[in-house]
């Protein structure tokens, strides 16, 4: 697996960095996503932490959700997924 050509599960260095200063700052996010029924889901929350497991990446929301980030469709309206 190169850097350059993530697989689907993980997001690129550029929006890990993006989650992360949302993670530093505790601001307040509109995060769209998909949960496991395919039901889009507008939630108003922090991202709390950015967790990485066996080559999946991972959102923990402020309320303790978490959030595969290949579900997450948008954060402050910047697309995270490809259409």
């Amino acid at each position: 697996m190169s850097a350059t050509n993530p697989t689907p599960e993980t997001i690129s260095w550029t929006i890990q960095e993006m989650l992360r200063e949302y993670i530093r700052s505790r601001q307040l996010a509109e995060i769209v996503y998909q949960d496991p029924s395919g039901q889009v889901c507008i939630v108003h929350e922090v991202v709390r932490d950015l967790l990485s497991r066996a080559g999946h990446d991972f959102l923990v929301l402020g309320t303790g959700k978490v959030v595969g980030a290949e579900h997450v469709i948008m954060i402050d309206g910047q697309r995270l997924t490809k259409e």
